[in-house]
C-alpha cells in the first residue's frame, strides 16, 4: 500500500504503537498529524508494516475524530486477543509471520484495525513473540517458559525493592530512636514473600555470605538509609528477628552454636561410644597385627570403626599410674592429664596422658569434613561451643576422673639437673584418679610455699579478686591435699623448666584474669568483670607439661621426617627481652617485638617459647590441629610412614588456616564486644563519676596509649590530654565516651593522675 495523505499509519513512540493521519509525503518523509493536535515529520522507515485504512476528511476535527475511533477499535480488541491460544496455535507451525497472519488464525474476516489490534498484543506479549520488523518472531517453549520466569523473578525484585526501601527505612527510623517495632508498625511489615525474602537479606548480609545479585539487592533496598557496617545487625535487631547482642560472628563463620550439626552422624557418634565403652570393659586383650591396606577413609591405624578386634587389640597395656588432671572448675573436655614423681637419685619422671580421639577418627568422612571447618573450640563468656559433639568431648573422650580411657602417653625422664635424657610415645589405657581445679591446687601450694616465696605473685591491687566467690570448694581442697607433696614437686620442677627456657630466650607474658560475667538475656543482658584469684602455680604445672609434650612430639617428628603442623615463631629479639613481663608497658614493648605465631608444615624455632621446634598435641579435643598431629604420630608409630605425605599436609594447612583464622577472630572480638558494652554500661550507669583505672603502656610525640586494668582493652588519646607528665607505667583514671562495642571505638575525655 502506498504511502499518500488520508492513510492512517502507525510508529513506535516511547515504546509504544501510535496512530497518525497522514497530512502529505514527499520524498519518503513523512508530515503525520496526532490525535493531540500536534504534527510531525518523520521517515517511511519508521512506519510500522500495519497500514490503514484510508479517510477522505476535510477537517482537522474530522482527522482528529477519526484517529481517536480507529484508536479505540484498536484498543478493545487488543483486549479481547486469546494471546495464549494464539501462541498455542502458531507455536511448532511456523517460526514468524506478518500480524495479518496471526489476525486470521482466530479471525474469520480481518480489517485494518483487527491487524494492528492483534499487532499491540503481540507486541505486548514479549514472553511468546519477538517483532522483528515486518515479522513477528514465535519463542518454543522451552523459550517461554525461561521468559515466563524471567518475568516473575523481575515482577517479584520490583516489589522487593519497592517494599523492602520502605520496610528498611522504617526500621532504621525506629533504630535511631533506640525503639523496636511494635503492633502498630507490625501492620506495615511487607507480605509473603517479599517478608521472607527481606528477612534472608538481612541474615546473609549478617553472615557476609550474599552474592553479587543480593549485594546489588542490598544497595537498591537501603538507598535511603547511612551505609553502616553493621546496618544489617541493627535491622534484624529492630525487625526483633536476632536478640540485642545477637552474635553474628559465629554466624560469619557458619558455626553451629547448638548440637544440630551432629545430628546426622548419630550412627557414626553411637558407634564410636560403643567402642569406647568396649576397650574400656576389656580387661584383657590378645594381641593381632593391624591392617595393612588403608579402608574407605584416612585413619591413623587402617581400622575402620566395626573393626573392634584390632582396635581392642592395640590397648593389651593398662598403664597403672597415679594420674591426675588440673583445670578450671567449668572445664567438661579434659584432654590432658600426668603422673609425676621423683626417684631416690634425683631422677624425675613425667608421664603426659592425652585424650585419643585419633583413635577412631576417619579422616575424609562427612563428620571429619564438619569437625575440620569448626576447626577448633570456641570459649565465650555466654557459653562454651565444643569443636567435637559433647556426647565425644566431655563423655567418651574426655580424661574424666575413675574412668578407663585409651589415651597417647608421653613420656619424659629427667636427670637431677632437669635435663631430658630420654622420652617415648606409647598407646595404652589409662584411668585419672583425680580431676582437680586450679584455684584448689593453688591453695595447696601456697600453703607449702614461704611467705618470701609467695611475693614473687603480687596480688591485685586496684581492682581486688573476689577471693569468695572463687574460692574452690571443700571436696575440691580435699581432693588437691591428697596430692599435696606430687604438686610441690610437680611445681619446683615446671618452674625449674620455666627458668630452663627463659635461659634460652623465652619470652612470656602474663596478664591478670577478669571473668566476664552476662546475667539476663537480649537488651536486658547485664555485663559484669570480677577479678578473679590467681594460680600462678598451679597453671605454671599445667602450662609447662603441655610445653614438654608438645616440644617431645616435635623433636620425635623432626628426627623421624614426620610432618606435623608446627607453631612457629621464627623472629629474633634482643637477649634481655627473655623473662616473665606482666607490666602493660613491658608487655607492650615485647608484643612489638614479636610477630604472631603461625602454623608451618616444617618445624623451625619458636621464639616466644624458647623452642627449636613445637607442635601442637595436646588439645585433640578441642584443636583440630592436634587431632590431625596426633593421628600422624600414632600411624608412624604403628606403620614407620605417617598418615599424610607433606604435600597433603600442606594442602590441608591452607584450609586449616582459613577456618582456624575465622574462629579465633570470633574468639577474639567477642570478649572483646562485652568488655566495650561494659564500659557503655558503667558509663550510663554512673554518669560523670565514672572511672576506669588504667596504665600508661605506651607514648611517643603525638599519642599515649592506655592499658585499662580491669577491661583489658588499649584506648588512646592526643599526648596534650595527659599533660607534659605522661611516662610508661603511670597509674591513671579515665573518664571514657563514645563507647561504640560494635566497632571497638572509645573516646578519652579525662585523665586524671593517681
Amino acid at each position: 500500500m502506498s504511502i499518500k495523505a488520508g492513510l492512517l499509519v502507525e510508529f513506535m513512540q516511547d515504546n509504544v504503537p501510535t496512530l497518525g493521519y497522514v497530512l502529505d509525503e514527499q520524498g519518503g518523509k513523512i508530515r503525520l498529524l496526532l490525535a493531540n493536535r500536534r504534527e510531525i515529520n518523520l521517515t517511511q522507515a519508521r512506519l510500522l508494516p500495519w497500514l490503514g485504512p484510508h479517510i477522505n476528511a476535510a477537517a482537522k476535527d474530522e482527522m482528529i475524530s477519526a484517529l481517536n475511533s480507529h484508536k479505540e477499535a484498536r484498543q478493545k480488541i487488543k483486549e479481547q486477543v486469546d494471546i495464549a491460544e494464539l501462541w498455542e496455535l502458531s507455536q511448532g507451525e511456523v517460526t514468524e509471520e506478518k500480524a495479518d497472519f496471526f489476525a486470521g488464525l482466530m479471525e474469520n474476516e480481518i480489517n485494518p484495525d483487527i491487524v494492528a489490534g492483534y499487532a499491540h498484543a503481540l507486541l505486548e506479549c514479549k514472553s511468546h513473540f519477538k517483532f522483528q520488523n515486518p515479522c513477528f518472531e514465535v519463542y518454543n517453549q522451552e523459550t517461554v517458559e525461561a521468559k515466563l520466569l524471567a518475568e516473575k523473578q523481575l515482577k517479584e525484585k520490583t516489589a522487593l525493592i519497592a517494599g523492602g526501601a520502605e520496610w528498611f527505612k522504617l526500621l532504621w527510623d525506629l533504630y535511631c530512636k533506640h525503639q523496636y517495632i511494635s503492633e502498630k508498625d507490625s501492620a506495615l511489615e511487607p507480605k509473603e514473600p517479599v517478608s521472607g525474602a527481606l528477612k534472608n537479606l538481612l541474615f546473609k548480609r549478617m553472615a557476609e555470605a550474599e552474592s553479587h545479585e543480593e549485594n546489588i539487592l542490598w544497595k537498591q533496598v537501603t538507598k535511603q538509609i547511612p551505609d553502616e557496617t553493621y546496618l544489617a545487625y541493627y535491622l534484624a535487631v529492630t525487625w526483633k528477628l536476632v536478640p540485642e547482642h545477637y552474635n553474628f560472628w559465629l554466624t560469619q563463620i557458619d558455626y553451629d552454636q547448638t548440637e544440630d550439626f551432629a545430628k546426622p552422624f548419630s550412627d557414626e557418634i553411637e558407634q564410636i561410644q560403643a567402642l569406647s565403652s568396649e576397650i574400656a570393659a576389656q580387661k584383657e586383650s590378645t594381641a593381632c597385627s593391624l591392617p595393612a591396606q588403608q579402608k574407605q577413609y584416612k585413619n591413623a591405624l587402617h581400622c575402620a570403626l566395626s573393626d573392634k578386634k584390632e582396635l581392642c587389640s592395640i590397648f593389651a597395656d593398662t598403664v597403672s599410674k597415679e594420674f591426675i588432671s588440673i583445670d578450671s572448675a567449668s572445664t567438661k573436655d579434659i584432654d590432658d592429664a600426668f603422673s609425676f614423681c621423683e626417684k631416690e637419685d634425683g631422677t624425675k619422671e613425667l608421664i603426659i596422658s592425652l585424650a585419643c580421639p585419633a583413635f577412631f577418627w576417619q579422616f575424609g568422612s562427612d563428620f571429619d569434613k564438619i569437625i575440620a571447618k569448626r576447626c577448633t573450640s570456641i570459649y565465650l563468656p555466654e557459653q562454651n561451643l565444643h569443636m567435637l559433639p559433647e556426647a565425644l568431648s566431655t563423655n567418651s573422650f574426655s580424661l574424666v576422673e575413675q574412668q578407663i580411657r585409651p589415651s597417647m602417653l608421653i613420656k619424659a625422664v629427667y636427670d637431677n639437673e632437669n635435663n631430658l635424657i630420654d622420652s617415648e610415645i606409647i598407646f595404652a589405657k589409662i584411668t585419672v584418679r583425680d580431676n582437680l581445679h586450679y584455684a584448689a591446687c593453688e591453695k595447696v601450694l601456697d600453703e607449702i610455699d614461704s611467705p618470701a616465696e609467695a611475693e614473687d605473685y603480687p596480688k591485685q591491687t586496684y581492682y581486688p579478686a573476689n577471693s569468695e566467690k572463687y574460692a574452690p570448694d571443700e571436696q575440691a581442697l580435699a581432693k588437691a591435699q591428697k596430692y599435696k607433696t606430687t604438686l610441690a614437686h610437680a611445681y619446683a620442677f615446671a618452674n625449674a623448666h620455666l627458668q630452663k627456657r627463659i635461659e634460652n630466650g623465652a619470652v612470656i607474658i602474663e596478664r591478670d584474669e577478669y571473668d566476664i560475667c552476662l546475667e539476663g538475656e537480649g537488651k536486658n543482658t547485664l555485663v559484669r568483670i570480677d577479678a578473679m584469684p590467681q594460680s600462678p602455680k598451679a597453671q605454671c604445672i599445667v602450662s609447662e607439661i603441655m610445653v614438654i609434650a608438645n616440644a617431645i612430639v616435635a623433636d620425635y617428628a623432626v628426627k623421624n621426617t614426620i610432618p606435623l603442623l608446627f607453631r612457629t615463631q621464627n623472629v629474633g629479639i634482643p637477649k634481655e627481652m627473655a623473662g616473665i613481663w606482666k607490666k602493660p608497658e613491658e608487655v607492650a614493648k615485647v608484643a612489638r617485638l614479636l610477630s604472631p605465631a603461625i602454623a608451618e608444615i616444617e618445624a623451625k624455632p619458636h621464639t616466644g617459647l624458647g623452642l627449636k621446634a613445637y607442635s601442637p598435641i595436646t588439645s585433640p579435643l578441642r584443636r583440630y590441629g592436634d587431632l590431625l598431629n596426633q593421628a600422624q604420630i600414632m600411624h608412624f608409630i604403628f606403620f614407620q610412614t605417617p598418615l599424610f605425605s607433606k604435600e597433603e599436609m600442606e594442602t590441608i594447612l591452607i584450609h586449616y588456616n582459613m577456618y582456624n583464622g575465622q574462629a579465633g577472630q570470633v574468639q577474639r572480638n567477642r570478649p572483646r564486644y562485652w568488655r566495650f558494652v561494659f564500659m557503655q554500661q558503667e558509663a550510663k550507669r554512673q554518669g560523670e563519676n565514672c572511672s576506669f583505672h588504667g596504665i600508661i603502656s605506651d607514648e611517643n610525640d603525638m599519642y599515649v596509649t592506655v592499658s585499662l586494668t580491669r577491661e583489658q582493652v588499649l584506648v588512646r588519646a592526643k599526648r596534650q590530654l595527659f599533660g607534659d607528665k605522661a611516662q610508661l607505667g603511670q597509674e591513671v583514671l579515665l573518664r571514657l565516651g563514645k563507647i561504640n562495642p560494635l566497632h571497638f571505638e572509645v573516646s578519652i575525655m579525662k585523665v586524671q593522675e593517681l
